[in-house]
Parts: C-alpha cells; structure tokens; sequence
C-alpha cells in the first residue's frame, strides 16, 4: 500500500520557522554580549566611509578648477602690458568661473607686481562693492593693479561687466594696492612646475576660508590662480552626522579648523586680520579633546563634561596635497538609545519560540533532508558534466518526487542541447551546418520532415531554402524554393503552414532581427497530446540556430568586406598611375594560379605542400596587397617617362634657353653688321652656331628619353653643352612657393644680368626629406623590420646634368631608392595591422618579393632560398609580370620568350627559386595568364625545354 505524499510546503515552512528560531536564539545570545561593540564598529566604518567621503568632496571642490586651469597656463600671459590688451583674456576667465561652482575669483599676478582679477559679483557681500553704476546689472567685478606704460606709477582700477561682459562701469582705487608677488600663492607657485594648491587661509578680499590652485605660465612672467571656497565643504558636512548630538570637523596638522558645519564660527579676528581658528577658539572641548588624540583606524571611548563620548580621528588628505584629518564624536547615550531594552525583548520571544518548535523543526529537518541530500549529490554530478550518473530519488514527498522527475526531463533536454550545440559550433561552413542541425532536430523532436530558410540579403521580406531533410517527398504540395511575406506579414505565413501540418518557427537573433524561417512537420495527434513543451523546445533551438546563422554569416561578409577593401586598395594603387595600372591587380591573380599549381602537384618538388584554407586566405591578401606602399610613392617618380621629367618634362625649360641662344646668335650678327662687319662672314658663323645649338639640343633630348646607354663620348658632348652661357634678366625668385624659396636661399642671389650655364646641379635642386630619412639604414634605432638598406641624403635631386648623365633609364639613385622604398612601406603599413592568428604571415609574404635566393635583394637582404613557399612564389610572379606589361612608361612589354627567357637567368643566376619557375612551366600557368593579359602580338612560341636548360634545370640539349 503506498503512503500518502506528504505537502514540501508545509514541512518547509515548519523547518524554516525552527531553523530562524534557532539562528535568532544564536545571534541573540551573542548580540547580547556584543551589541556594543557591533555598534560601535559600525560606526567605526561609517566614519572610514564619512573620511573618504569628505576626502572625496574636498577634492572634488577642485577638480573642475583643475580642469580649466592647464588650458588657460597656456594662454598667452605676461606679455601684455598694457590693461587693455590684458583684459582681452577676460572671456577665458569668466570660462574658467562658469565651469567650477565653487571657484569664488580668478586671477593673474604678473611678475612686475600688476594684478588681475575676474569675480563673480553674487559672491560677494554688499559692503565690498563701492558705490558704482550698473551694480545691479553687474554679473562679473574686475580688480585690477597696473603701470601706466613708460611709468612705475601703480594705479588700482575696479570694473563692473554684465553677463556678456560688457563695461558698465570702471572707477579708479587709490586705495586698492596689492602686490601678489608677497603673497604666498604666487610665490609658491613660481617655485613649482605645474599646479599647486595652498594650504587653506583666509581670502584678501572676500575674508572666505579656502584654497587657491595656482599653475604657472608657460613663459614664466605670470601665474593664473583659482580660488575654491571651503564653504561648500561645511555646508556638506552638516548632513553627514549619524546622530542628532554628533559633531564634525575637519583639522589641519597645524590645529586649524578647516571644515565645519558652522562655517561662519571658522574665522578668529586678531590684531593682524581674521584667521582660521583653533577648535578651542570655537567654543567646542569635546573635539578639541578628541584632536589630542593619537588618530587610529578604532574609535575611542571618552569622557566629556557631562556624557560619555564615541569619537574618531581619521587622517586624510584634503584638497589635493593639504594633510588634515577628520574628527567625529558621538554621544554615547544617543549611539546606543533602545538598544539594550529592544534586544532583551526580542530574546525573551525567541527563547520561547525556540523551546516550543525545537522538538518538531528536529524531526522535519532529518524526514526532509535525507531524500534531498541524495538528490543533491546527483545535481551536483550534473554540475561536472556527469549526466549518465543520474537516476533519481524515491521519496514520500509529492514536491521531491516532481523535482526528480524535473530534474530528469532537464537532463533530457540538456543531452540534446549539447548535441545541437556540438552541431552549431562544429561546422565552420554554413551550408553543412544548416544541414547538420536540421537533421538533429528531426531526431530530436520526433519531427518527420523540416526545412531551413534564410532571408534574402537583398531583400528582407524574401526567404530562401537552404537546408530540407526528413520523409517530405509526400508532402503535397511541395516546400518551396522561396518564400516572400506578403502584406499580412508573418502571422498570415504560419497560419499557412500550419494548416498544413508545419510549425513555422522564425529564426530571430539577440536582437529580434529575423535570420530566416524553420518549418518542422507537427507531430502525431498520439505525441502531441501536449504540444507547448515540444513547441518552447523548438522555439529555443530556432534562438541559438539564429545566432549560429547569424555569425556565420556575418563572418562570411566580413571576409567579403576585407577582401573588397584590400581589392579596393589595390585598385586604387593602380590608379595612382596609370602608366602602372593593373599591376596590383595582375600579380594576385598570377600568383594565386601558380598556389593552384601547388595544390596539383602529386609528384613534383611541392607534392608534400599543404595548403589549407588559413594558408590560401593569407596568401590572397598578402597577394592584393603586396604593393599596397606605393601609395606613397609621389608620382613623379613612379611615372617618370623621361630623365629630366619631374612633375612636368624640364626638357621644354632646356629648349627654351637654347631658344635664348639662337636669338643671341641672330643678334650678334645684326649687331656686327651695324657694326660695319662683313655680313658674309657674320652670316657664315651665324649659321655654323645655329646648326651647332640644333645638334646640341638633339643631343640633349635624345639623352633625356633614356632609350639607349650613355656612352662616354656623348657624356662628354653633355658636359660641354652644359658650360655654354645664356643671360636671366629677371629674377628667378619671384612668384615661386614657399619650399622653392627656401630651396633658392641656399645659392647667393645675383646681381643681374647674370650669365647662367646651359645645364647645371644647382643647391635649389636638392629636396630634403620631409621629416626625416627614412629608418632603413641597419644601424638606425628606429629600424626595427630589420632593413637593410643605404637611404639616399636627399629626398630628391633635380640636377639637370645629375640627371642627364644617367646611364641607362630615366631614374637617377635617390628616385631609383624612392621606387624601392613602396616595399619598405608596405611592410611598415602591414605589420602596423592587428593581424589574428591565422593570417599573421601576411606581411611577410606581401613585403618580401623583392627578396632574392641568395640574400641579395631588398629590403631586408633576406635570403629567400630559406623562407616560406608563398613569398617564392610572390617574387616570381612579380618579375614575371613586371617584364610582360604594356602599360609602363619607360619600355614595352616584352614577348612571352623574352620574358621567360629572363626568368630563367634569373633563376640561374640566384634571383628567384629555380622550382618554382619550373612550376609555371610545367603547369601551363605562364600560357593561361597570356591568354588573359597579354597582347596578341607578344605571345609567341615558347621552347619550355630551351628554357629548362637555360635555367639549370635540366642538362642542356647534345
């Protein structure tokens, strides 16, 4: 025969009742014997907590002075000597005052003795003001004490401004002299470096107690002070008093009372002018006794006149730097009123209860906690994650028997959490992880058919299938590929889907935002007696799916996002020039054809490569961006077609003095005919130096296309053309930029006319650096990639003849350096970015395809035999692409056997890596990327095994 369950409730009311009586009877009996002391601890911490609190408020008076007073030390103080220029600074200071409640004036005192002060009339009391006009209009007074220029006359002048300060009126105070260079904030802070707060005293003016935080100005000749009223501080201590009769105060080292909620009662008048004064000189003996002793972190117990006192004295720092400490008393009858009587009543009630349900709280306790102990034991193995040691407890009592049975659906239901879990973690694709948790759910739920949809990113209101799984070819008619809410919204779609038998179940992230649709096949009639549980179920699966779906998508479009971006800073590196546009976008896609090549290798040097999806993601922005730092290269230089072409071709300023010539030439000969000369003879040299200025100046601009090597009969010709004469009759310095004038100051200015060679290296043609050279020398302690380079001193040379004597091409060293610097800035752009984990090598492999296979490239001198595969191939599909562009200004793009017949040398010689040459070869890849970038006209036959042979690769032909 089973027993009747007995009600949880009421045994866990009757044992709660006994368990508080006891622990009452407990902390009752001990209350008894230290009720005081918990008293009086409490009040110890209540006063820690009053001292930093006060502590806190102190500091606070000052911090918004503080705030404003660094950007007006900045100002431009002490220069001014006049009144009227000083009082320009006046909207700063009245800045200064409406930012910080508490400041009561701001000032400046100036080293030869002036003064200068801005005080908020409502601050003051009435007496103060002397009889002027506007003063009930006036918002702010201005005191101050100048020299007449020229003069060592001090004049005192006061002025009245309203709230937009404007003057309403000015009168002069022959008796208002003040020096602050005697006082002592104006001496202490000429002795500190930054701001300083004095220790508190009593105001010139106003006779308030406070602070004065001073900061000198940057140029020394002044000093700006704020000051802050302790008045405020007072007013706040009067509502920290624990008891009616406590009493507070706040202390200096030096006996001084500082804070006190009677601030009036602060101010002793002496023969000498008011000052701060002593507990004693306030009439209060209880804390003038109190301040005699040692302070510590425990209350002191004393004896006053007529009670027993609790006091403490607490040290802290107050108003920034100003030692002081805080003084509390509390009289010991008010601490500890009712106290005793309240405890001694509540003992006598507890005792009786305690007695009373001792006996039954004894019995309910055991009956009730042996079931829960063992049921406790197995929720505490669930808690390590040991769910198959769950079986459940036998117990007479209805509400443990349906805690077990709980419990047990609970660990149910987290099995099949862990599963979908594992399942949404797992599968970094989304395609395969919708798949894997739709199949979950069917076993799961018991469901006999599903599908998962995902709304459209270009259109929220459209979803498409993305996952179906189950027995659902039956389903009449069929789930379909996409679904489009109409005008009645979601509602109407779950009502079609369910009078069809489906659950339609949205798919909502953290947010509420839809993510896309789950449809499950509602159970039997026989499963679904009640449906709510397998329905909340399903609803909290859609949650976690939505946020799976959710961050795999946004992964996936963040990946998209990156690669737009790289791409468009590709692209828009190729649109710094177009002479070499395309290049940035050519070589990633070169290079990554040979990376394919890699992964089809099954015998082959690279047979053993693996090449993940991590490794191919680093390698396809290291690809994008591997010449990502000629953005920074000027364009002068990146598109310099010609050897004198700077911004514009310098060579039309060269004709244009041989031009020069040939007008002088023509006037020398009309002028020796005038002369009476033989104009035979005039006419047969006029002609011989004309045809020689044509020769010269065909010579110069067929050296400046750079097309052929300089050889050293035609440098010589140069040099000689260069010495010839032309006279500047206007002055070169004229209507130029401020760095071309900077430039020209290097060189004496002449006298003109002047006599100037044809061609020259003038001072004015050297562009320094902008802010330094570039720290690429191994030696520079900026240099941490490890650059191994020689920078040039200049940043650019614009010498005529420096330029024209170069030997082959258009680019002189430093133009030559300026080219290669766009990889050091790459590796500086690059390795400035929080790469993660997986895509961390990026750098290396953009930044490093300059290197070569015997350490003899640039920038670092790495040697590329030993680095990663994907920087080897980075550097081959460089130089093959360099060498098969059409688009450069320099040169055509070579035929496809010029080019791979000098990759093959550069193979052989130690430039690039001998196999991954043969890779382009033997995979076809150099025949794929001709066909889609090279012109028709350079494709030509390719004699792979010439090549072979020709890079070392294999023996060559007998």
């Amino acid at each position: 025969m089973s027993r009747r369950p007995l009600s949880l409730q009421a045994l866990t009311v009757l044992a709660i009742v006994a368990l508080m009586l006891m622990m009452a009877s407990v902390l009752l009996w001990h209350g008894a014997r230290g009720a005081d002391r918990i008293l009086v601890s409490a009040m110890q911490d209540t006063s820690h907590q009053l001292a930093a609190t006060t502590e806190e408020r102190s500091q606070r008076l000052i911090g918004p002075a503080r705030v404003v007073l660094l950007p007006l030390s900045h100002a431009n103080l002490g220069i001014q000597q006049r009144l009227a220029d000083r009082l320009t600074v006046l909207p700063m200071l009245a800045a200064a005052l409406e930012a910080s409640r508490v400041a009561s004036a701001v000032y400046i005192g100036y080293d030869n003795g002036d003064f200068l002060s801005l005080r908020p009339v409502a601050r003051l009391a009435p007496n103060l003001l002397p009889a002027m006009n506007g003063v009930e209009d006036a918002h702010y007074l201005v005191q101050a004490i100048f020299h007449d220029p020229g003069s060592d006359v001090r004049v005192g002048e006061w002025r009245l401004y309203d709230a937009e300060l404007a003057l309403l009126d000015r009168r002069v105070m022959p008796d208002y002299d003040y020096d602050p260079r005697t006082r002592p904030w104006y001496r202490e802070a000429m002795a500190s470096d930054g701001e300083h707060v004095t220790d508190p005293y009593v105001f010139f003016t106003t006779r308030e107690v406070g602070v004065t935080l001073t900061h000198r100005s940057q140029n020394e000749r002044a000093v700006l002070g704020i000051d802050a009223s302790l008045a405020d501080l007072g007013n706040e201590m009067a509502g920290f008093k624990l008891t009616p009769g406590t009493r507070l105060a706040v202390v200096s080292n030096q006996g001084r009372t500082l804070a006190h909620p009677d601030i009036d009662s602060l101010l002793i008048n002496t023969a000498s002018g008011p000052r701060l004064g002593t507990l004693e000189e306030l009439g209060d003996p209880i804390l003038a006794r109190l301040e005699a002793f040692e302070g510590s972190d425990e209350s002191t117990r004393f004896q006053g006149p007529h009670e027993a006192w609790f006091g403490m004295r607490l040290p802290f720092k107050s108003m920034d730097d100003v030692q002081a400490h805080l003084l509390m008393a509390v009289p010991e009858n008010e601490l500890l009123a009712g106290t005793r009587r309240l405890l001694w009543q509540r003992a006598v009630v507890a005792v009786g209860l305690v007695l009373a349900l001792l006996p039954l709280g004894i019995w309910v306790g055991h009956r009730l906690g042996r079931p829960l102990r063992s049921l406790a034991d197995q929720v505490r193995a669930l808690a390590e994650f040991d769910f198959a040691g769950y079986r459940g407890v036998d117990s007479p009592i209805r509400e443990v028997q349906q805690l077990s049975q709980a419990v047990e659906g609970m660990v149910g239901n987290i099995t099949d959490f862990q599963r979908m879990t594992r399942t949404l973690s797992s599968d970094p694709h989304l395609e395969t992880m919708l798949a894997g948790i739709l199949d979950d759910l069917l076993r799961v739920t018991t469901s006999q058919h599903g599908a998962i949809y995902l709304v459209d990113e270009t259109d929220a209101d459209a979803f498409a299938r993305a996952a179906e799984a189950g027995s659902g070819g039956g389903v009449a008619p069929p789930l379909p590929e996409r679904l489009k809410l109409e005008a009645q919204g979601l509602a109407a779609l779950r009502d079609e889907f369910e009078d069809r038998g489906y659950l339609a179940q949205p798919l909502c992230n953290r947010s509420g935002q839809r993510q896309g649709l789950l449809l499950l096949a509602l159970r039997g009639a026989a499963e679904a007696s009640d449906d709510q549980p397998w329905r909340r179920f399903v609803e909290e699966i859609s949650g976690v799916a939505a946020v799976a779906i959710e961050m795999r998508r946004l992964l996936e479009g963040e990946k998209r996002l990156l690669d737009a971006i790289v791409e468009l800073i590709a692209g828009a590196t190729d649109a710094k020039s177009p002479h070499t546009g395309g290049h940035c976008s050519r070589v990633p896609q070169l290079a990554e054809m040979l990376l394919q090549g890699v992964e089809r290798d099954r015998t082959g040097p690279f047979a053993a490569e693996a090449v993940d999806e991590d490794r191919r993601a680093a390698f396809h922005l290291a690809a994008w961006l591997h010449d990502c730092g000629k953005l920074t290269t000027p364009d002068e230089v990146m598109e310099k077609a010609t050897k004198l072409e700077t911004r514009y071709n310098r060579l039309h300023e060269v004709r244009m003095r041989f031009e020069v010539l040939w007008r002088d030439a023509d006037v020398a000969y009309w002028q020796g005919c005038a002369e009476g000369g033989d104009p035979n003879r005039l006419d047969e040299a006029r002609e011989q130096r004309l045809a020689e200025l044509q020769a010269a100046f065909r010579l110069v601009a067929n050296i400046n296309l750079g097309g052929e090597h300089l050889d050293e009969g035609q440098a010589q010709r140069l040099e000689e053309i260069a010495t010839w004469r032309w006279w500047r009759h206007f002055d070169d310095r004229l209507g130029v930029s401020q760095e071309e004038a900077r430039r020209l100051a290097r060189e004496p200015e002449l006298e003109l006319p002047v006599a100037e060679p044809l061609l020259a290296d003038r001072p004015r043609h050297l562009i320094d650096w902008a802010v330094k050279t570039p720290p690429v020398a191994p030696e520079d302690p900026d240099n941490r990639w490890r650059f191994d380079m020689r920078p040039p001193a200049v940043a650019g040379h614009q010498g005529e003849l420096y330029n024209l004597r170069v030997a082959r091409g258009t680019l002189n060293d430093v133009e030559r350096f300026r080219i290669q610097e766009h990889i050091v800035q790459t590796i500086i752009m690059l390795e400035s970015l929080p790469w993660p984990a997986h895509l961390r090598r990026v750098p290396a492999i953009a930044g490093n395809h300059h290197e070569r296979m015997d350490g003899q490239g640039y920038p670092r001198r790495l040697v590329l035999a030993g680095a990663s595969l994907e920087e080897r191939i980075m550097a081959v599909a460089d130089v093959f692409e360099a060498l098969t562009a059409a688009d450069r200004p320099y040169k055509p793009g070579m035929s496809l056997s010029q080019a791979l017949s000098i990759l093959a040398s550069m193979a052989r010689e130690g430039h690039l890596d001998p196999e991954v040459f043969l890779l382009l070869l033997d995979s076809g890849v150099w025949r794929d990327y001709a066909e889609r970038f090279l012109k028709p006209e350079q494709i030509v036959p390719v004699d792979i095994a010439a090549l072979k042979a020709e890079a070392g690769l294999v023996a060559p032909a007998t």
